[in-house]
């Protein structure tokens, strides 16, 4: 798009040989990519086994509609931020450019000659996209027998001074949750009922290079939800959470209710709502580390929403959340997106909403008018700054909050971006 920031994106295929795949900033990608950072993926979220709200869609209908604006502010413009990288999750992993000399062209690198049929089923899509030390983490599947996900590709792409370098496969799985090193990353190939992987339900540790840390460890029947200082978060075929120890497998309360709804975590910090609530439900953060932790009321007629994601920053002390707005009916109005602080217990709204309601045509791709489009937040790294991105299935738009004064926006642009992550930086001291 003319006037538009650096645009590649990472197109679908796989080296069946898992040989080194094209290089260069035009990243040609090991796996087919589907939609940080936070959390496991929506079913999770939301309590429940059934498929998320929002699942992968084809590419956009070449049916010219209007490119909606979604978010709204004053324009960011080239030299407004510093230099980052955002790696957009949707049906393609799309690498954002921002802080540099806008170019014309939007780029699709095709897969590389000789690559093997897509092994990860119809309609693969990104699920999470993690920060890591060094780079960013992805995990791309396709929902199988049961509208379960399918055993898929979890994908490193090494970011440096130079930009983003070739991505590697470095594990098969449909779950993954970043150790509170934020280097390594937890893979589990969840059975029934969360996932078409093996009984068993096999979980182990893997580096950035894809070396198993550690022995593979049985989790049947339970889903890995976050890797804390405490243990693995995990959940149960009915809703039961618990703590799990990596080395011994065996299971601890995890001082949430078993049927919370999880709204984020990090490595110290667990985000949660009653599922019991029915009026005016409080936001509850538990603090892993044996600190009070927080309650922090919501706004009258907002509710969490489980296809967006939330995060906490690097610091651990505020979290970024997406709330949907509703009327007295409880149907959603829109959505804004909140700072959570949780030393002082108090909750800012981000300047520039709400983010409207999905309005396009009933054409192939949208959103079904009426329903609210998927908003995503991340923390900038090494500074204060809150990234945010919403799609509507066709389109999606990119913007930046400084912590103070207006929200500055990008233009929409075509694709959809279910997920997002900001490359971690990569001293290991940081935290993420």
């Amino acid at each position: 798009m003319a006037g538009g920031p650096d645009f590649d994106v990472i197109s679908s295929g796989r080296d069946p040989d898992r040989r080194r795949l094209v290089p260069g900033r035009l990243l040609a990608m090991a796996a087919a990519v589907l939609i940080g950072g936070g959390l496991a993926v929506h079913l999770i979220l939301s309590g429940s086994g059934r498929p998320p709200r929002h699942q992968a869609r084809s590419s956009p209908s070449p049916i010219a509609v209007a490119a909606p604006w979604m978010l709204h502010g004053t324009p960011l413009r080239p030299g407004d931020t510093p230099r980052t990288l955002l790696f957009l999750g949707g049906d393609e992993l799309r690498l954002l450019d921002v802080g540099q000399r806008p170019r014309a062209s939007l780029t699709t690198v095709e897969p590389a000659a000789g690559q093997a049929a897509d092994p990860l089923g119809p309609g693969p899509a990104v699920h999470q996209v993690t920060s890591v030390a060094g780079g960013v983490v992805a995990l791309i599947f396709s929902h199988g027998q049961g509208g379960l996900p399918d055993i898929g590709d979890v994908v490193f792409i090494p970011v440096g001074a130079s930009g983003a370098g070739a991505p590697r496969i470095i594990a098969r799985a449909n779950y993954m949750a970043l150790a509170p090193n934020h280097r390594d990353i937890w893979v589990e190939q969840a059975g029934p009922p969360w996932g078409n992987g093996p009984k068993d339900s096999p979980l182990w540790l893997v580096d950035e290079a894809g070396h198993r840390l550690s022995r593979a460890r049985g989790l049947p029947g339970r889903v890995l939800v976050a890797a804390t200082i405490r243990g693995l978060l995990v959940q149960g075929p009915v809703g039961k959470i618990a703590l799990v120890d990596p080395a011994t497998g065996s299971a601890g309360p995890a001082r949430i209710p078993g049927n919370a709804i999880i709204a984020g975590a990090d490595a110290d910090h667990v985000a949660w709502q009653s599922a019991s609530c029915t009026h005016r439900c409080p936001l509850h953060i538990t603090d892993l580390r044996g600190g009070p932790g927080a309650q922090i009321d919501l706004p009258p007629h907002t509710a969490l929403d489980p296809g967006d994601t939330p995060d906490f920053d690097p610091a651990g002390q505020r979290f970024a959340l997406p709330l949907d707005a509703t009327d007295h009916q409880g149907s959603a109005t829109g959505s804004y997106v909140y700072v959570a602080d949780l030393a002082q217990r108090t909750l800012t709204r981000v300047p520039g909403g709400p983010v409207a309601l999905a309005a396009l045509p009933a054409v192939p791709g949208a959103f079904p008018a009426g329903s609210p489009d998927v908003v995503s937040a991340r923390w900038a790294i090494g500074e204060p700054g809150l990234w945010i991105v919403a799609t509507d299935g066709l389109y999606l738009q990119v913007a930046y909050w400084a912590g103070t004064g207006p929200l500055q926006v990008l233009p929409p642009q075509a694709g959809l971006a279910y997920k997002f992550g900001v490359p971690g930086a990569s001293t290991p001291g940081q935290r993420r």
